[in-house]
């Protein structure tokens, strides 16, 4: 990093008096303003140079990207961590640990307690999807206008009390009527979250967080084997309730804090917070990181059919909806339960093997995730595409390799691992893109990002009933098949994603000379 890298993009001043302000006085600031809300520019004097060039500096700066900020930037960057990041993951973790449960549960006697039979367990996946699209989109809209705590919360507590239902049901339509409202009430936490999260952090800070939200998620995958081996193992589980019923009551009672939690300390947005831990400063802090960064703040302006058209006028809603599609679509095989299937049915191993292995799978993915969102922005961005075309082509070659089915056992093993493994840094990789070159139209990134989560859960609702048909497993040539193709169509998808990106840029900076330009003219 250059030093006027350094003085550009990084802002410093005594605010002293600003402690004396309660934190939640804002009403006299100038959302609009042009001008710096504070100055948090770090001055390079000698030893600030000297300590910017030592290895622990490099190496603590790759593990941490505040130790370049001033220490009002960086204190509020420590606050922004703790609180949003870990509400953000605790109800990620709780929201996926439900959806994998209901895929372990499948293998660990709900099949058998409510006889089911061919492609009822996919008609209970493709219900949930059902009640996820169709609250997607009003969600959203209702989280542009309204305080986000209170209403992410809320999602929390209600799928959880839906949660602790799923243990009612004496037969298979009032569990299909659970799992569909379970589906609408986590419509809005995914897509709520990822504009939250683009709403703090800045285009070399977002992956790396985006990260972590993500592998909350993957994490559940690590969780969920093993705690229904833990159930089977006891002798209590076996009272009362089915052993895999036990798994929805521990999903309800971790939910219940984790939604109060939520209530507590989401913080909004930059313009919009009264979180109780951030001071007058803070907030300032917060009003320049988005300003220096030219992101427009959320001012809860309504929605219009004109505003919305206009969106459409752009590439950015034809090309990443497409692109998430291929990347969450390519994960069907992980809720058919293609591996655990693959393992009990045709190995014949277990239900110790097919309950924990699928977990190194998730503990690889999780390790690879972070891996790549701390060099992505190490690198401020530039190997977003790269490591797309790397998890699409990993993906291709996985599932083209079960797809073929009869080659040597090893081989089989490790194309389950080749295909699961990357799965977890695709999503943070995408929704960071997107973030990033939409942060000066808030109200259109929040859009983009729900029709791109939407889309996908469009056709994941009936794709599964086709191409991972229950009545296949465990070989699911066709879903193979057509996974392998999708990974073959976002290739594609990644590079018009690029080309478009790199011109808009060329076209911004042209814009930016001819500016500076015509200012130097007239002054």
């Amino acid at each position: 990093m250059s030093s006027s890298d350094i003085v550009k993009d990084h802002t410093v001043v005594d605010t002293r008096e600003s402690h004396a302000l309660s934190s939640d006085d804002a009403s006299e600031i100038d959302f609009n303003s042009t001008k710096p809300y504070i100055d948090i520019v770090v001055k390079l004097d000698d030893s600030e140079i000297k300590r910017r060039s030592s290895w622990w500096y490099k190496i603590g700066f790759f593990l941490y990207d505040s130790l370049d900020k001033h220490e009002h930037e960086r204190s509020f960057l420590f606050k922004l961590d703790f609180f949003l990041l870990s509400s953000a993951c605790l109800g990620y973790f709780i929201k996926t640990l439900n959806q994998n449960n209901i895929g372990t549960a499948y293998v660990n006697g709900m099949k058998e307690h409510y006889d089911m039979k061919g492609n009822d367990y996919n008609l209970m996946v493709t219900l949930w999807t059902v009640g996820y699209i169709i609250g997607q989109i009003p969600s959203n809209l209702i989280l542009h206008r309204i305080s986000a705590r209170y209403y992410l919360a809320g999602l929390e507590l209600s799928w959880a009390i839906l949660t602790l239902l799923t243990i009612t049901p004496k037969s298979l339509h009032g569990l299909y009527a659970l799992r569909f409202l379970i589906g609408l009430t986590e419509s809005g936490y995914f897509p709520g979250m990822e504009y939250l999260i683009g709403s703090w952090y800045s285009k070399k800070e977002l992956t790396k967080r985006a990260a972590f939200f993500g592998c909350a998620g993957t994490a559940a995958g690590l969780a969920s084997g093993p705690l229904q081996q833990a159930i089977l193992s006891s002798t209590w589980a076996h009272k009362h309730l089915q052993p895999f019923q036990w798994m929805f009551v521990i999903d309800a009672a971790v939910s219940f804090p984790v939604a109060l939690y939520t209530l507590f300390v989401d913080p909004n947005t930059p313009s919009t917070t009264n979180a109780w831990y951030f001071s007058r400063r803070d907030k300032l802090v917060a009003l320049e990181r988005r300003r220096r960064d030219g992101s427009q703040l959320n001012i809860r302006e309504p929605y219009t059919l004109a505003k919305i058209k206009s969106f459409f006028n752009t590439w950015h809603i034809w090309v990443f909806p497409p692109l998430f599609l291929f990347y969450n679509n390519s994960g069907q095989p992980t809720t058919s339960q293609a591996f655990p299937l693959w393992i009990k049915t045709t190995l014949k191993l277990d239900s110790y093997y097919y309950n924990n292995y699928p977990i190194i799978i998730s503990g690889g993915g999780i390790a690879m995730s972070l891996f790549v969102a701390y060099t992505n922005d190490y690198y401020r961005g530039k190997l977003t595409a790269p490591f797309l075309y790397l998890m699409f082509g990993m993906f291709t070659f996985g599932c083209a390799l079960v797809a073929a089915w009869n080659i040597p056992r090893g081989l089989h093993w490790a194309a389950y691992f080749i295909y699961g493994v990357p799965l977890t840094m695709g999503q943070p990789l995408i929704f960071t893109w997107i973030n990033n070159i939409l942060h000066h139209d808030d109200m259109k990134r929040n859009f983009v990002v729900v029709v791109t989560n939407t889309l996908a859960y469009v056709t994941s609702a009936w794709t599964p009933m086709l191409m991972f048909n229950q009545n296949d497993a465990p070989y699911f040539h066709k879903g193979f098949v057509y996974i392998a193709c999708l990974a073959s169509a976002g290739i594609v998808f990644v590079t018009i994603a690029l080309v478009l990106t790199i011109r808009d840029n060329k076209r911004a900076e042209r814009v930016k000379i001819e500016h500076s330009e015509s200012e130097t003219e007239f002054a």
